[in-house]
This record gives structure tokens, C-alpha cells and sequence, in this order.
């Protein structure tokens, strides 16, 4: 059995509890249930346990799952480190040591000799939008519903029509999502695993092997190479008011890269020095150290890591007299060698790799052809999931060996609290192809934004803002091929204060991006009130307390 499930908590902050609760099976909305307190719900649970093997999906497993922790800690339940060894009252977690939770198992005890379990997932992990957005991503007749959050609730209260009408709204639109995944056979814990099994089944079991061996020496060294999107604010505008622009957007960045970009593949050679033309081995990731200024009227393309002498996230104009050791990918130096004049340059090793170009193609190719039908047919559900596989299968193949666990227990304080385990080792996918990958990523945006540099006011993975409506020569902009840019938008006005922080009024209307800020913040933003140093409303602080987890209100200061 497959259940959508919800809580609604109180905001008391000496002690926070679940006021209601909803839960509907995955494929008939029909049977949607309720209850006032928790401990119904768990009652529930264990009756369900009692005559099969249970999954229940709530969306942010990180909050609703720490009531359940909370009260399985206050009754009697045992948390054990590996679910393998679960037996009556004991449970389990998988608890990233970032905080992320993706599953937790209850054992209730037996049914003649199978266990009566349940296992709780996060939803967010499959489905990675909040749930106001499912309707229109899924095409659902329903909506989500608001209700009066300053109404003071405890748990055994009477609900209203409204609360009832809210909590079911919410948990059958999620049934309902779900429903549209798992017709797809994504029934993989989150999205990246079921499109990298996906790409396995494709491809067969041998052939992928061949292509990506695991190979635990060289992942650490090429690991270094490996960065996110490019986001840059440009400083010539940044803070200042600009009149009317244009956002252009790549369709499908990440899988266009895939489909036509040579990228790595099978075991690589190491080599010492500096890299040298090799036809057989035509990628490359190289050791260097280095100094270097930014050429005039050319955006940075260099961060630096896990150093006391730069801002991490800053894109670097010099490297201040200091010499830099870096690894970069053959992609990400030849951008750097362009962009910088490089001087007292050692190169000191290496990995070099074959290429090939196409071997994505059918994993590509059946989701974009699925994207476009669904698209042409009015089918936003299929549309979405498309989406979903199409960029969440090179993340995978990046998954960090190295990774440890967080594992609940309950403090002097009554709080759920949570100490890390020690580092655990797992096998690699292959780091090369997500490093390349990205690489070129970044390459398609920041070359794109350097032909049109005049223009040029903002930039984050996928997106180029520009001054001025008209479309720019030189750039391929089409509505919908593949890696061309597309013309989202057209803004009247625009402030860009940094990297993730700026608006832009579109048909009169302010659209917000800012990170950090909860949407629910949006509506307190104005043009004249978004300024760094500027404290906005409405965001919601997790805080642990007795009873599990609440969200105080709090204000969001705009920082540098």
C-alpha cells in the first residue's frame, strides 16, 4: 500500500505537537482519512503494518518526519543504525549528514514471521516543486487551498470545514502526482535514481560498466575539477536601475550538452605535466598552479575553493599576487586561458580521457521526443516528468563516494537532536562525465554571455539578462530546440543587487528571485524596499523544540 500523507502542528514553542492529519492511498482519492493527533496516526500506521508492508510519501519528510521521530523516541521505540537489524519497536533512518532526509522505517513488531513495517519517504526528493505548484506541472483539476494560519489549534480540536477541505486538498494532490510517477515505473527513492536506472535499462548493464567504470583512485583528484552552474551578477550594474531588458534561456542546458558534446569515457591515463595533444585521449583534466589578472571588457570565469585568500563564491578578476593551484577540466582551461592573461604557470599532472560524442542519445532522444508530444498533445503531466528525467540524470553520475550519516536521539532538553556518523564509503558512478558535463554548461553560458557583453547584465546556469528588447545577433534563439536560446521574457525594469538576488517587473508585475527568501516573502517585496540591508517579512525559521520541529516567523535580511 502507497499512501500521500500530511501534518498540520501547532506554533506553541515550549512544546509543538501535530493538530491534524491526513492520508490518502495513491490511486483512490476517494479514500482519503483524517485525525487530530499523532498518535492516531501512528495507530493507524501499525494497523496498516499489520496486514502489509506500508509507504507512506509526505512532502518535506525533514519537517513532518521529526514529529514521528519525537514520538517514536517517547514511545518505547529503539533507533538502530542499519535497517537490516530492525525487530519489534526499532527504527530506522537515512538522514544525509547535509540533514536531508530521505526514508525512515518503523518495525511495530511481527505478523506470524514477516515484520510489520512501515517506511516513510520524502516526496520532495522525487518531486522537487512545493505542492502548490503540482496542479499546473501535473495538469490536476484541484487547487491548493489556504486556511487561517493565526488560528490557535491544539491537538483533539474539532476541525472546521475549511481546515478538513484544505488538509485533503493538499494530500490528493500530492496522491495524485505520485500516481503520474509511478505510472512511469519512477518508483526509485528520488528522481536522479530513477533516471540514472533508467539510463542503465537503456543502455544494458554490460555496456554501461564498459563505458563508466568504477574506479575509486582517480575520483578524488578529478572531483576537484568538478563545479556548479555559473551565476554572475556583473558589477558594471549591479544595484543600479535598469530600464527594459530580455531573459533568454537555454532549452534543455544540461541535455543538450550531453547530446552534443564529447564527452569522457572509459579508464583514463594519468600523465605528469603539462597535457599533450593526444587524438586517442582528446579530454583532459590538469593540475596547475598559477597567477592571473581578468583582460579588460572579459567576464571571469575562475572561482577558488576552500581558500583563506578568496571569497568562494566570488568569480575572480586577479589572483592577487598569490599563486593559485587549481584542476580544471580541458573545457573550463581553454575558456581561462581566454579570458586571463596567465603568467607563472606550472603544469603539474593530470588525467587524460577517450571521447565520445552521441552516448547519451537515447536516453535524450526518448525524453525530449516525449517532451515535445506532450507538449503538443496538452499532456502538462507527461510534460513534467520529461522535464524531471531529462535534467536529473548527469547529477548521478557526480554522487560523492565519501558521504556519513545523522542519526536521531532525543537531548536533555526534550528536543530530537542528531550526531554524525563516521564517513562511510560507497561506490562511485563516474565523475568524469558530470565534471564535463558541467564543464560545457558553463562554457555554452559564459561564451554566450561574452559575445553579447555590451548587453550584458546577469547570468545564473541556464539564463543570460540583457539590456535592451531586441534579439541578439549571434546567439541561436529558437523556442524550442535543443541547447538554442529561447526568449522567456521581457522586463520592463530590473535590479540586479547580486549572484541569486534581483527583480524584474514583467507586465507590471514583480517577479522575485532571491535566495533564501520563501516565496510567501515575495508579496512584502517592492521596487522601492529591495536594496541590500533591507529586512523582508515572512520567513519561517526552523527551529527544533519538544515535540518536533516549529517554524517561527522571522524577518529575511537582503544581504551583500
Amino acid at each position: 500500500m502507497i499512501l500521500a500523507a500530511d501534518f498540520e502542528t501547532t506554533v506553541n514553542p515550549e512544546h509543538t505537537d501535530v493538530w491534524a492529519w491526513g492520508l490518502c492511498p495513491v490511486g483512490d482519492t476517494e479514500a482519503f482519512q483524517h485525525g487530530t493527533n499523532i498518535d492516531s496516526f501512528m495507530a493507524l500506521m501499525e494497523r496498516l503494518a499489520s496486514h502489509e508492508t506500508v509507504k507512506v510519501y509526505f512532502h518535506n519528510l525533514k519537517f513532518d518526519g521529526e514529529f514521528i521521530i519525537y514520538w517514536l523516541l517517547h514511545n518505547g521505540f529503539e533507533h538502530r543504525e542499519d535497517s537490516e537489524g530492525l525487530d519489534k519497536e526499532t527504527f530506522s533512518t537515512l538522514i544525509s549528514d547535509m540533514g536531508q532526509f530521505y526514508s525512515i522505517e518503523i518495525c511495530f513488531g511481527k505478523r506470524k514471521k514477516a515484520l510489520k513495517k512501515v517506511k516513510l519517504y520524502d516526496s520532495l526528493k522525487l518531486i522537487p516543486m512545493p505542492i502548490a505548484k503540482m496542479p499546473k506541472a501535473f495538469g490536476l483539476q484541484i487547487k491548493k487551498l489556504e486556511i487561517d494560519y493565526e488560528r490557535v489549534q491544539k491537538p483533539d480540536s474539532e476541525l472546521t470545514e475549511q481546515e478538513v477541505e484544505y488538509l485533503k486538498n493538499d494530500v490528493i494532490i500530492l496522491a495524485m502526482s505520485l500516481d503520474h510517477m509511478f505510472k512511469q515505473r519512477l518508483t526509485r527513492m528520488t528522481i536522479g535514481s530513477n533516471a540514472l536506472a533508467e539510463y542503465k535499462d537503456l543502455e544494458g548493464k554490460k555496456k554501461f560498466e564498459k563505458l563508466f567504470p568504477q574506479i575509486d583512485y582517480f575520483d578524488t583528484d578529478i572531483r576537484r575539477s568538478y563545479k556548479g552552474g555559473f551565476t554572475y551578477c556583473d558589477p558594471r550594474f549591479a544595484g543600479k536601475d535598469i530600464g527594459e531588458g530580455i531573459v533568454l534561456d537555454v532549452n534543455s542546458l544540461y541535455p543538450s550538452r550531453m547530446k552534443y558534446c564529447p564527452l569522457p569515457y572509459g579508464q583514463p591515463i594519468f600523465f605528469e605535466g603539462e597535457y599533450k595533444d593526444d587524438k586517442a585521449y582528446p579530454l583532459y583534466v590538469q593540475h596547475l598552479q598559477c597567477q592571473f589578472k581578468l583582460k579588460q571588457n572579459h567576464i571571469p570565469t575562475i572561482q577558488v575553493k576552500h581558500s583563506r585568500f578568496f571569497v568562494s563564491t566570488e568569480y575572480l578578476t586577479s589572483s592577487n599576487s598569490e599563486v593559485v593551484d587549481m584542476v580544471l577540466t580541458s573545457v573550463d582551461l581553454k575558456l581561462f586561458m581566454e579570458h586571463y592573461d596567465v603568467f607563472d604557470c606550472t603544469f603539474i599532472d593530470g588525467f587524460k580521457f577517450r571521447a565520445a560524442v552521441g552516448m547519451f542519445d537515447s536516453y535524450i532522444d526518448k525524453w525530449n521526443d516525449i517532451k515535445v508530444k506532450a507538449t503538443e498533445t496538452g499532456n502538462p503531466g507527461l510534460r513534467t516528468i520529461a522535464k524531471l528525467m531529462l535534467n536529473n540524470l548527469y547529477g548521478k553520475f557526480s554522487t560523492n563516494p565519501e558521504s556519513a550519516q545523522k542519526f536521531p536521539y532525543l537531548g536533555d532538553d526534550d528536543c530530537v537532536h542528531y550526531r554524525l556518523s563516521s564517513p562511510e564509503h560507497r561506490d562511485p558512478v563516474y565523475i568524469p562525465v558530470g565534471t564535463f558535463i558541467t564543464a560545457w554548461a558553463r562554457d555554452k553560458t559564459i561564451r554566450s554571455a561574452q559575445q553579447v557583453y555590451d548587453r550584458f547584465l546577469y547570468a545564473d546556469t541556464d539564463s543570460l539578462h540583457l539590456i535592451g528588447t531586441e534579439i541578439p545577433d549571434g546567439l541561436e534563439v529558437h523556442p524550442s530546440k535543443l541547447g538554442a536560446w529561447k526568449h522567456e521574457s521581457t522586463f520592463e525594469k530590473a535590479r540586479f543587487l547580486r549572484q541569486k538576488c534581483y527583480i524584474e517587473q514583467i507586465d507590471g508585475k514583480l517577479k522575485v528571485t532571491c535566495a533564501g527568501m520563501p516565496e510567501r516573502c515575495h508579496e512584502f517585496v517592492t521596487w522601492e524596499n529591495f536594496h541590500i540591508g533591507a529586512e523582508i517579512p515572512g520567513k519561517l525559521k526552523h527551529t527544533h523544540v519538544p515535540g518536533g520541529v516549529l517554524l517561527a516567523e522571522t524577518p529575511l535580511t537582503i544581504r551583500e
